[in-house]
């Protein structure tokens, strides 16, 4: 008598439940991709980023976008590289900052909301003058330095300036923060577009 294989009772259940998202996906369509994009965009410290955004005469979705993906806006975020606060910024380039703009820093003011954000737009302002309007150029800068991008510029930039970003955390950074800025627009039109 030849010995059967059985099937285990997992690859029914796993079958069942494929059936059943699939079922669902073409009873309910696209509403089920709708709540997914619609999943909620963190949004904090509203009054703060529209006053920086709006004192250096930037989008506040850019700024809620970049400030989402640096901290997620947790305004005591620290990376493993220092950087601190909601605009992740490191201690030496807000001295910089400081400095540029006659101040002087302070130990730990980048963990206060309105003092980071204020420093991180002065720097993402700065960038875009810098590089004359260029959003792709200016988060580069943000994310990898300024010194990182003007080697990628003489050395990866095809001939429309196209840089190929050879860092995939820079190039993810990138891409991220260009479709926040559209969600974010979509999201808190009533918070960030009036």
């Amino acid at each position: 008598m030849k010995k059967m294989n059985r099937v285990s009772p997992f690859v029914y259940i796993a079958a069942g439940v494929l059936l059943l998202l699939i079922g669902l996906g073409i009873v309910f369509g696209g509403r089920i991709l709708s709540c997914v994009r619609s999943v909620p965009l963190p949004l904090k410290y509203v009054e703060e980023l529209k006053a920086a955004a709006d004192r250096y005469g930037l989008d506040r979705r850019l700024v809620a976008a970049v400030v989402n993906t640096e901290s997620g806006f947790d305004a005591k975020a620290v990376s493993r590289d220092g950087a601190e606060g909601l605009m992740q910024l490191l201690p030496t380039t807000a001295e910089w900052i400081a400095g540029m703009r006659g101040m002087t820093y302070e130990e730990g003011c980048l963990f206060d909301p309105e003092t980071n954000l204020d420093y991180g737009c002065w720097l993402l302002r700065y960038l875009l003058d810098r590089y004359e309007g260029n959003l792709r150029y200016a988060l580069i800068a943000y994310n990898a330095g300024h010194a990182r991008l003007e080697e990628w510029i003489e050395t990866r930039a095809d001939e429309n300036g196209e840089i190929d970003i050879p860092y995939p955390e820079t190039k993810n950074y990138v891409r991220k923060i260009e479709g926040l800025i559209e969600r974010y627009g979509k999201v808190y039109e009533k918070e960030l577009c009036n």
